[in-house]
């Protein structure tokens, strides 16, 4: 009994962890075959087929942070599974560009569907260091699977441009552990929150504006720092440093970075706690300042690793910090306003790189010195900000010692000291 009990435990940490890995399959298997798609459809913008997902997330996170309060979450996710998994497949037979457009639509509303309620639910679910460790866990599995699907798509497009697409048959088996071992967790308007909703006090019953600090750092993070994404291929080229080959061995650098600092992400959060954010910051402005002044493959790879320690712990640490500072009553709500304000930061950053370079020019070191200059000025704001609410970090959910009951509702006195 006691053995099928654990094994229920890790089958829903693996579950959790391996739902969290919808996001990172929405680019990881295009980039690598758009080339191959435009030959297929010479004349068809196909860089809509990766910009039209993340523009459908927008909207089904926040239809699925409202559908929480009536439908189980579970439910939420196993429906935002399946469209997930049709607009994958789907693009697999794919008789003309316009239909392979409605296959990324389906693809981005499942993802947005799925997006939110993970972290919800590990909320939820656990609390304390478990908490944390799941958030940087699901941070780290999404690397893995970024790698292993980019790998994949770019071998499998040299037998055709369809056949990239059935590695989303992964999914269906996540679809299926999800019916298996995914508990039954109760809509929020069943919960014991809601069901004593005016005993909350008007603080409890708004997300805050802790929540919206995080909400508004994603959406200004991202914006920025995808310039990295955007144009560090170009600038490898531009400065003459190297070829494609150097692109995709940087791009790898940081995955791989990325990875290792998300599996090591709740011993740093255990350390710095609530300013596990400086990290963040101080890393990005590194790596902008590393890639300006580079004349050379050492520069490129330095800026590339320590920007993977960016990526391995912004998101992680502000997922978690929402899941401290908000009530659960409106949790699942907050941490989708979240995951809003990370894609539309991602899709504003071509648009805020456009401006940008109408002001300094074309030049792609330029521009990551501007991004790096950027960035110290965010890192002396935050830890302005930090410094002066440092008197408001404790909250009544628990601090950062709490181990959590998982599989319980511990997430009402155990969560992380944050702030």
């Amino acid at each position: 009994m006691a053995s099928g009990k654990r094994t229920s435990k890790l089958g829903t940490k693996a579950t959790l962890l391996l739902c969290a890995c919808d996001s990172n399959a929405l680019g990881s298997e295009m980039t690598p075959i758009l080339a191959v798609i435009a030959l297929a459809f010479p004349g068809e913008n196909v860089s809509w087929l990766v910009s039209l997902p993340p523009l459908c997330i927008i909207p089904a996170s926040l239809i699925a942070a409202k559908l929480s309060y009536h439908v189980s979450r579970k439910t939420i996710l196993g429906v935002g599974q399946l469209l997930f998994i049709i607009g994958g497949l789907g693009g697999a037979i794919a008789p003309n560009f316009e239909f392979l457009l409605v296959t990324r639509v389906f693809f981005g509303l499942g993802c947005g569907l799925v997006y939110p309620i993970v972290p919800t639910l590990i909320s939820h679910l656990y609390a304390g260091k478990e908490r944390v460790g799941m958030m940087g866990g699901a941070n780290a599995m999404g690397s893995i699977i970024a790698m292993v699907f980019s790998t994949l798509s770019g071998t499998l497009a040299v037998v055709g441009w369809r056949v990239p697409f059935l590695v989303n048959i992964f999914f269906i088996f996540v679809f299926v552990m999800q019916c298996l071992f995914l508990p039954k967790v109760p809509p929020e308007k069943d919960t014991k929150f809601a069901q004593h909703v005016q005993q909350l006090s008007p603080e409890e019953r708004r997300i805050g504006p802790r929540a919206w600090m995080c909400a508004v750092l994603m959406f200004v993070t991202m914006t920025i720092a995808m310039v990295y994404l955007l144009k560090m291929a170009i600038f490898i080229q531009e400065t003459g440093i190297g070829d494609s080959v150097m692109a995709g061995l940087a791009s790898s650098s940081t995955t791989c970075t990325a990875l290792v600092i998300s599996l090591l992400f709740a011993k740093l959060f255990g350390v710095f706690k609530r300013y596990t954010v400086l990290v963040s910051m101080a890393a990005v402005a590194l790596s902008f300042t590393l890639l300006a002044l580079s004349a050379g493959p050492a520069g490129v790879f330095a800026g590339a690793i320590v920007y993977g320690v960016y990526l391995g712990t912004i998101i992680p640490y502000l997922q978690t910090a929402v899941s401290g500072v908000v009530h659960p009553y409106r949790r699942t709500y907050a941490l989708s306003i979240l995951s809003t304000a990370m894609f539309a930061g991602q899709a504003a950053s071509s648009v805020y790189v456009g401006v940008v370079e109408s002001i300094i020019g074309p030049s792609t070191a330029a521009l990551f010195e501007v991004m790096s200059v950027t960035f110290v000025i965010l890192f002396a704001a935050v830890l302005i900000y930090l410094l002066v609410t440092r008197k408001q970090a404790d909250f009544p959910y628990g601090n950062m010692d709490g181990e959590g009951d998982t599989l319980g509702e511990g997430d009402a006195t155990e969560s992380p000291e944050l702030g």
